[in-house]
């Protein structure tokens, strides 16, 4: 597809198409007889702005009636943009596609009224979605979701972006409002993010809503009114995000409804809470700890088994919540078997004159006393081995953990701490908690740059030892080694090499401002170097945090070549030609 295409065109690259439309209906459907009537096919669109005021659908021409169907992948070849403008948004979905197998690549989608990409295959087909990957795609400034992905099997998001979603008009919406996520699995198994962003979101940022098997991790969360939500997920792993708000823009994106004018908190960290809503079905009610929905008959499981690990999360309102759902619904909810491990928290931020600020909530203060089974349980909610430090003179309203607990409810509320350190103590320290007021209350923004909180010989409020929660936390957030019998609480392992020096250079030195990318870097094979450097044959040396030479080389572009290094972690690439020597810190894993 080109914007210049003709639609009488019969859609090669030399002579594309104008429409997708006309793109679909030249791939050919499957055969009952064959791969169960499935075909595969992919549309490619050349660079430039697709603008739309519909929506790019595979919907009417994904199966034929007859046994047969096509399963479209869509790909974009350099700059393609997709949508409206910032005067006249498109008046609908920007992206629905259907079918199995498939992919979405290298695409942006900008200025809608309703969703970027949606994804959910009809009724009457009885067919879920599965094996999708979402790859390179950036959603901008979309009324609802940036992504909504409903019922889908296998799908991976990585590389992508969600700006701004439901964002865009209704500035003056005073409560009662409420509005859609960033990015949102709904009813999905085996789902995946990483290494994407998702900011500026009115409403929840990632948010997993009735799904299994789900893994975030490598994500940058941040100004969003809400950043991370489970909500009636269960077996998620949520690991080595960055989660915050930045200075001097959270205000803008704090207000769930804008038009309030009441203090309230920034945008919160994490919340878990079973909503009991359904997907295609009615009636929900709780039952054996799972929402169950009639007409169709649907099951979800309650939050179950999730494990959040380091992660780094700074500046947030609430940082983590328990909250007892939609306890209107028939029968009990269940949040059990939850672990918070190994996670750094520093900052709090709101507005003044918000009273009773919870850095950790657990919020069940409904009780339905004439109608004894609605009500929502916590079982086996460990938080341990953490670090939570927030600035108790600037917000002496903070309180470490507070509960809102129904004199009336029957239980279980079973949660506890222990191994973590705070700055204050409460009520509900562990055995091991430990107390240190020097622990920094709040820090200058870390942003990428994670260094401000590594625990050093010279940083010792952020090293405390204890024995790991899980054996299967082997590295910390930068992907470092962690010690197998005594691990450093919070999401980095200890490092008594923070001040290395290397050939009497002490690292990192910057001097002219370079810039080494991407860092960090995931299975790179190259790292890419930009600033004020002479055009000159440049000497490289990368070293191990321990000083190991792991690579010296020479290069005469800004390309260096790392596919032969195998080392994992703190690294430290030293650059020097006739006039210049410069180093900088590397993160490889």
């Amino acid at each position: 597809m080109s914007v210049n295409g003709d639609d009488s065109n019969p859609g090669t690259i030399d002579m594309p198409v104008k429409s997708f439309n006309i793109a679909l209906q030249k791939l050919p459907f499957g055969t009952s007889e064959v791969n169960n009537g499935n075909s595969y096919g992919l549309i490619m669109l050349l660079p430039g702005y697709y603008l739309t005021d519909g929506f790019i659908q595979s919907e009417p021409q994904w199966h034929d009636g007859q046994g047969g169907y096509k399963n479209v992948s869509i790909e974009g070849i350099g700059e393609v943009i997709i949508g409206g403008t910032p005067d006249n948004f498109s008046s609908n979905q920007l992206l629905r596609l259907r079918g199995s197998h498939i992919y979405i690549k290298n695409l942006k989608l900008k200025y809608g009224n309703f969703s970027g990409i949606h994804l959910f295959n009809d009724n009457q087909s009885n067919i879920r979605q599965n094996n999708v990957l979402i790859d390179n795609v950036r959603v901008d400034s979309v009324k609802i979701f940036s992504m909504i992905l409903i019922n889908v099997d296998t799908i991976l998001v990585r590389n992508s972006g969600s700006f701004y979603a439901s964002q865009p008009g209704n500035e003056n919406l005073t409560y009662p409002c409420q509005w859609p996520s960033g990015i949102k699995f709904n009813g999905c198994s085996y789902c995946t993010i990483h290494d994407s962003e998702i900011a500026f979101t009115r409403g929840e940022g990632l948010n997993f809503h009735n799904s299994i098997y789900c893994k975030s991790y490598r994500n940058k969360l941040h100004d969003n009114t809400l950043n991370l939500y489970n909500d009636n997920s269960a077996k998620l792993s949520i690991h080595n995000n960055l989660i915050y708000n930045t200075p001097g823009l959270w205000e803008s994106f704090c207000r769930t409804c804008p038009g309030d004018v009441n203090p309230v908190l920034a945008g919160r960290g994490l919340l878990v809470a079973n909503e009991g809503a359904c997907i295609s079905g009615n009636l929900p009610s709780f039952e054996n700890c799972q929402t169950k929905c009639t007409a169709p008959i649907e099951f979800f499981p309650n939050v179950d088994s999730m494990f959040v690990f380091n992660n780094i999360f700074q500046n947030l309102g609430n940082n983590i919540g328990f909250w007892q759902g939609n306890t209107d619904i028939i029968g009990v909810n269940c949040i059990k078997n939850v672990f918070i491990t190994n996670n750094t928290f520093i900052g709090m931020v709101g507005m003044e004159g918000t009273t009773n600020w919870p850095f950790i909530s657990f919020h069940f203060a409904s009780y339905n006393f004439l109608f004894n089974n609605f009500y929502s349980t916590m079982e086996n909610v460990r938080i341990t081995n953490n670090i939570f430090s927030y600035d108790t003179v600037t917000y002496p309203n903070i309180q470490p953990v507070q509960t809102a607990f129904h004199s009336l409810h029957p239980g279980p509320l079973d949660f506890a701490f222990d191994g973590n350190i705070w700055l204050q103590t409460h009520q509900f320290m562990g055995v091991n908690d430990i107390v240190r007021t020097n622990l920094p209350g709040s820090l200058d923004f870390i942003g990428d740059n994670i260094n401000l909180i590594l625990p050093c010989p010279e940083n010792q409020p952020f090293v405390y030892s204890q024995p790991p929660a899980f054996d299967f936390i082997t590295h910390d957030f930068y992907g470092n080694p962690r010690n197998s019998q005594m691990t450093n609480v919070g999401a980095l392992e200890f490092n008594e090499f923070c001040n290395l020096t290397i050939e009497n250079i002490t690292l990192p030195y910057n001097k002219n401002k370079i810039k080494v990318y991407p860092n960090p870097c995931y299975d790179c094979k190259k790292l890419f170097i930009s600033g004020n450097l002479e055009n000159e044959n440049l000497n490289y040396t990368i070293y191990s945090i321990e000083g190991k030479i792991l690579k010296t080389a020479t290069t005469n572009s800004n390309e260096i070549d790392i596919s032969d290094i195998k080392y994992k972690g703190f690294s430290i690439l030293k650059l020097e030609n006739k006039t210049n020597l410069n180093s900088e810190k590397l993160i490889l894993y």
